[in-house]
């Protein structure tokens, strides 16, 4: 039977994942000749024999594949058979060669597999007990990378050479070990050592181990090093050394992430459904928001400190994911406090002597190992609404993974925002996200804002000319664009961007009229956006809606001082008795006479006005007496979704308040609705005056904002013909919101919802948006400008 030779060219989540073996294997056992090896864009193989066999093949390399592998792009190339193959019938692996076009090939960080973690717990295997296990299907990647393509020698590993029994199962195709660029062992691999707060050697390898354990059970705060970073970990049922940890970490509210020993724990301590169940066990092992349960006495979860989560109705909770965090459970621990090792808001430390330096004052005591991060990653953090994960923090286990395009777009770099900041790189059909960044207030952010820049740069090889960026002339990142830019700055509307971002993530099409509801958002017209119902197509967009402007007296002091919002709207529903309504509710804060406020209110300078339906939770969660001030971004919004949560509605049909609807024109001619919620928000007031529970008025608030939102929203589909929703900002984090505007019980069938999925809804997704807005402003350019040429 006459032979066929063909080439193949895999792109995607190809290298370090035990790809390559995965095709030695499978061609080898069909008889084929040839060979694979990595490239800088993905993976090369080129394969010859029989026609059956290459058709079994090319169906298995891809339905067989394993389970970490991803696959964007396939090309196939039929090529004359090679003489030297057919005397001489063999399937190699190659080396990879040193240059070429990169592509977004390298893979995210696993957690440890079953196979391994069956090994650590093996007293007669040569790995037991090892710390640092993994194989081609788990473990370290992106955070040990230094270049591609992804090999031992461009990795932190370089440093450890293999032992000859390593060296035997790294050569060895049929071993699942075959080409593990970061496998070792004990007698060659990473060592693990602990350190008091001085820098002094305490203990090594397992009895490091153990006396961590003591250390912590007696209620030490001990910095541990992991793939992305340090933690800081304390037990999670010591109330003292929770507290001793805020103030130390100058953290004083914002919830704690807890790690759990396993599955069972979890279950006492929060609802678990099956689909949260599969993420919390997923390759990326995110930390997951859970819905609090009311713990039983004899539980751990009575005994959980009530520092962990003050105030809330979730926990972030995530299981062990390295070996080491299996090997600390198995001291007797059970639930630690596993936070990112940094002063508040600053990048999480991830070098060794960085910890000593960085950390001293908080940690006293550090676990850490010789095997060098190249790349720091924060948890991931995520939820499960309607039967989908929707990521709220895109980083450890999730980045570099691309998300695939639906049209081929020019090479795009945007900046993201200065808040929860993550950048994109957008090339051909793939767009390349970074980690997590966080705000970018204090140097340490931004340096690490840079270092995600080069990290896009090298993962992609490309250095795009267009620069994206927000319109905020205040921002870092809008300010530092020009500086970035071999070539154009394109600065792009927040709230198109928003949008934007989540039609990307659902790889939407054509027009789509977008729910963008946050916190903060530079406006067209000089005022902070943030309600917004705007129809987006690929054009740009129109704003056909938007909540109430209010003011802010103050400023950006309301953002921080919910109170000031709270009067305000108090001021707009009682012009002539906000006064004593005020002193009801308790909103005059110590110090301010009525007539200093009366002042504030009614004063135009710095009371900029605003339609963010973030300033309208906040001012809701003062108005209930949850929250007049805060310490962390959203808090105040936060606890009065937890109110919300805990309230249980025994009728059938939710109590809703009213709202308004009023049409105005801009000086384009242009109409636009107003959605006025102060109707609902004073029938709120009367409620609270009367006595009502907080958490029934939350539950109402949230009830009666969902049919405000949608109820516009399904008009403007109405009167402008559109078929698809997109719900997009920091708002959509609270999921009483989401899932109601999601489930809302009288959308018509023809009209579908969708929401963030594989990036964050809140501004750490913003950067996807502004990329494909600023790519489709260059096509549209292009175009002109070719059929220009053509006239």
């Amino acid at each position: 039977m006459p032979k066929r030779r063909i080439r193949l060219k895999f792109s995607g989540i190809v290298q370090g994942v035990g790809f390559r073996p995965h095709v030695y294997r499978l061609a080898t056992s069909l008889k084929l000749s040839g060979f694979v090896c990595n490239r800088p864009d993905g993976v090369l193989v080129e394969i010859e024999g029989e026609s059956p066999n290459l058709a079994i093949f090319l169906e298995k390399v891809l339905t067989d594949r394993p389970a970490a592998a991803a696959i964007n792009h396939l090309a196939q190339e039929e090529l004359p058979p090679e003489r030297r193959l057919e005397e001489n019938p063999f399937f190699e692996i190659r080396a990879s060669p040193e240059q070429g076009r990169h592509d977004f090939s390298v893979g995210p960080d696993l957690a440890v597999c079953a196979a391994c973690l069956t090994e650590l717990n093996h007293p007669e295997d040569r790995r037991y007990g090892y710390p640092f296990i993994n194989c081609t299907n788990c473990g370290p990647r992106l955070t040990i990378v230094k270049d591609l393509p992804y090999d031992r020698r461009r990795t932190t590993m370089a440093g450890f050479s293999l032992c000859s029994r390593c060296q035997a199962e790294y050569d060895q195709p049929e071993n699942r070990r075959f080409h593990a660029e970061a496998t070792a062992c004990p007698d060659c691999g990473p060592r693990l050592s602990l350190r008091d707060a001085a820098g002094h050697e305490l203990a090594e390898a397992e009895s490091a181990l153990k006396l961590t354990g003591e250390f912590l059970h007696r209620g030490a705060i001990v910095a541990i090093k992991g793939i992305g970073g340090f933690h800081l970990a304390v037990t999670a049922d010591n109330q003292e050394a929770v507290m001793l940890l805020r103030r130390r970490k100058h953290r004083e509210a914002r919830p704690f992430a807890l790690m759990v020993q396993h599955l069972e724990i979890a279950e006492t301590l929060v609802h678990l459904n099956e689909d949260e169940r599969q993420l919390l066990t997923s390759p990326a092992r995110p930390i997951v928001l859970l819905e609090k349960k009311n713990p039983a006495p004899t539980s751990v979860g009575q005994r959980l400190a009530q520092a962990v989560a003050p105030g809330l109705a979730h926990y972030g909770i995530m299981l062990p994911y390295t070996p080491l965090h299996h090997l600390l459970f198995s001291t007797g621990l059970q639930i630690l406090v596993m936070t990112s090792a940094n002063l508040s808001d600053d990048p999480i430390v991830i070098d060794n002597q960085e910890a000593l330096l960085r950390l001293a004052g908080i940690a006293d005591y550090f676990l850490m190992h010789d095997r060098d991060i190249i790349v720091r990653l924060d948890d991931s953090v995520a939820m499960v609404i309607d039967h989908r994960e929707r990521i709220l923090r895109r980083s450890r286990g999730y980045v570099p993974q691309t998300l695939a395009l639906t049209e081929n777009l020019p090479a795009v770099l945007a900046l993201g925002a200065d808040l929860k900041n993550s950048l994109c790189l957008l090339n051909r059909q793939k767009a390349l996200c970074s980690p997590h960044v966080g705000d970018l207030d204090n140097p340490t952010a931004r340096d690490f804002f840079h270092e995600n820049i080069s990290l896009l740069k090298k993962i992609s090889g490309v250095s795009p000319r267009i620069i994206a960026c927000d319109r905020h002339p205040e921002y870092y990142s809008h300010q530092i664009a020009d500086q970035l830019a071999p070539g154009r700055v394109i600065a792009i509307q927040h709230h198109h961007a928003h949008i934007v971002s989540c039609m990307t993530d659902n790889q939407l099409k054509g027009a789509a009229l977008g729910l963008a509801m946050d916190g903060t958002g530079y406006g067209l017209d000089g005022h902070i956006w943030g309600g917004e119902f705007l129809k987006v197509d690929d054009n740009g967009f129109c704003r056909l809606g938007q909540l109430l402007y209010i003011p802010l007296p103050g400023g950006e002091l309301a953002i921080r001082e919910p109170w000031r919002a709270a009067l305000a709207l108090l001021f707009l529903i009682y012009p002539e008795s906000w006064w004593p309504v005020a002193q009801k509710l308790k909103l005059t804060p110590p110090g301010f006479s009525q007539d200093h406020l009366q002042s504030l209110l009614s004063q135009r300078r710095n009371r900029p006005l605003t339609s963010s339906l973030g300033r309208i939770f906040d001012a809701v969660a003062a108005l209930l007496g949850l929250r007049h001030t805060v310490t962390f971004e959203g808090q105040a919004a936060i606890e009065l979704e937890a109110a919300a949560t805990t309230y249980n509605n025994s009728t059938q049909t939710p109590e809703l308040f009213g709202f308004a609807l009023e049409k105005h024109g801009n000086r384009r001619g242009e109409i636009y609705y107003q959605l006025n919620l102060l109707p609902l928000l004073q029938k709120l007031v009367e409620r609270i005056l009367q006595g009502d529970p907080p958490e029934k008025n939350a539950r109402i608030f949230h009830d009666s904002l969902i049919q405000a939102l949608m109820s516009l929203a399904m008009r403007l589909c109405r009167e402008y013909d559109l078929t698809q929703i997109a719900l997009s900002g920091g708002c959509f984090q609270n999921r009483l919101l989401l899932r109601g505007c999601l489930d809302w019980p009288e959308r018509p069938p023809e009209i579908s919802l969708h929401a963030h999925c594989r990036v964050p809804t809140n501004d750490g997704g913003l950067a996807l948006g502004q990329a494909v807005c600023a790519a489709q402003i260059i096509k549209l350019e292009n175009s002109l400008e070719s059929d220009s040429r053509h006239e």
